[in-house]
């Protein structure tokens, strides 16, 4: 850098932000003269630590020029450091919400106010962006290496980060006010049931007959509302599969379920959403079908929420016991009716009748999960379908939460012969 330019900005503002502003300056005019454009999208180990050391390089040579002048020069470098690198690198204000693994969670809306959610409940965050334009930046840049577009003509977008984040974001004229984005974080804290058993989401009785119910191939619809713990639920499910014999084939919007390293044989697919232009998409749907190809003995779908549910149905009929998938409901009753309400919305235009008896054959069991007001995610019901009552799906609580506890109901499973060869003896060691 020209020694008149690093002059000049030797009489930038003597304060602290003056100084951080005229050093990010520095440095992001020395990174874009030493890294081509692709690694400031994706800078690896190498540009972390070429502009770590360009950095602190700078900084040092701030507060010489200050102390020579006789003005304060910068009290934190390190802290300055970390800022620079973000901003240039990461995700500017962000990124220590990111680097937090306490957060699941961001919310911004607009450059003043951002939210984090740790353990459930939401807390306004010391994050603020200096205007909106740095805010969308950051966001681009992010979206760059995906190949996904966030300006006029694609003011909406919705992607999973390399850490495997999912990043939805919607600008004006969509958004009024400014940018808003929502960054959820992958954060899977119980890999097994014994794990939920021990954060207190499930009783041991209770985790003992989802055990069994899984060994038994038993289909299951696992419900609840946002943030409830639907796939970490599912996960934990899906490790209770075991045997060579078993091929599971997992279909997900974003990569989100671990089985592979736990599962002999498992294929993990994913769905692809469509380019600028419109064009080459690959919905859930089309991966259920596929996966039908695929000789699994049991499907795992993400999370339904189309036409793909009438594909999960005929799969769960059609030779695949013990297929899972997740969906958004208030309860047991009003996820059997969001999968026919999803299920009528597909080409076939199968009659409603038809439909109510595809979930009352295919459908098992559903687990339903709740967010309490302390934050606390907990499985609320365990239901099991029992057949048709006249047009409706009926069934009933084999497990239920009574004073924050989920509790056997007393109800004799009708599955209890299909459970007793897998080895289950019943809550509390009682008859099942």
């Amino acid at each position: 850098m020209a020694g008149g330019g690093a002059a000049a900005r030797a009489d930038a503002p003597a304060g602290e932000a003056g100084s951080e502003a005229g050093i990010r300056s520095e440095v992001r005019e020395r990174l874009g003269e030493l890294l081509d454009a692709e690694a400031l999208l994706q800078p690896g180990p190498a540009e972390y630590e070429q502009a770590e050391r360009l950095a602190a390089g700078r900084i040092a040579a701030w507060n010489r020029r200050a102390a020579n002048l006789g003005r304060p020069g910068v009290a934190d470098p390190e802290g300055l450091t970390r800022r620079i690198l973000d901003d240039l690198l990461g995700l500017g204000p962000l990124q220590p919400l990111l680097d937090d693994a306490s957060v699941e969670e961001i919310i911004v809306n607009g450059p003043q106010r951002v939210f984090a959610i740790t353990a459930g409940r939401k807390r306004l965050a010391d994050v603020v962006f200096e205007d909106d334009e740095q805010l969308l930046s950051l966001l681009r840049r992010a979206l760059g290496p995906l190949g996904r577009r966030l300006d006029e003509t694609s003011p909406m977008v919705d992607a999973r980060l390399p850490d495997g984040s999912r990043l939805n974001a919607v600008i004006p004229p969509l958004a009024a006010g400014g940018t808003h984005a929502t960054i959820r974080k992958f954060v899977l804290r119980a890999r097994t049931l014994a794990d939920l058993v021990e954060l207190g989401v499930l009783t041991p009785e209770a985790a003992a007959f989802l055990e069994a119910a899984v060994r038994a191939g038993l289909n299951m619809l696992i419900a609840g509302g946002t943030g409830s713990g639907k796939t970490t639920c599912l996960n934990a499910l899906g490790t209770s599969v075991s045997g060579l014999e078993e091929r599971v084939v997992t279909i997900e919007e974003t990569a989100e379920l671990q089985l592979g390293p736990v599962l002999p044989d498992c294929v993990a697919l994913q769905s692809r959403p469509e380019n600028v232009e419109g064009a080459g998409g690959i919905p859930i749907r089309a991966l259920v079908k596929n996966a039908l190809r695929m000789r699994p003995t049991r499907i795992v779908v993400g999370e339904v929420r189309g036409a793909e549910a009438l594909d999960m149905l005929s799969a769960m009929n059609s030779g695949h016991p013990g297929s899972m998938c997740t969906i958004h409901a208030n309860g047991p009753r009003e996820a059997l009716t969001k999968l026919r309400t999803y299920a009528l919305m597909a080409e076939e235009a199968l009659p409603a009748r038809a439909v109510t008896e595809m979930i009352a054959e295919a459908i098992e069991l559903v687990v339903h999960l709740r967010t309490e007001a302390s934050g606390r995610r907990v499985v609320s019901s365990i239901y099991e379908v029992t057949g048709l009552e006249g047009d409706a799906v009926s069934g009933s609580e084999i497990f239920a939460l009574e004073e924050g506890r989920l509790l056997w109901s007393g109800i004799r499973p009708r599955r209890s012969p299909r459970l007793e060869a897998a080895g289950y003896a019943g809550p509390a060691g009682g008859p099942a």
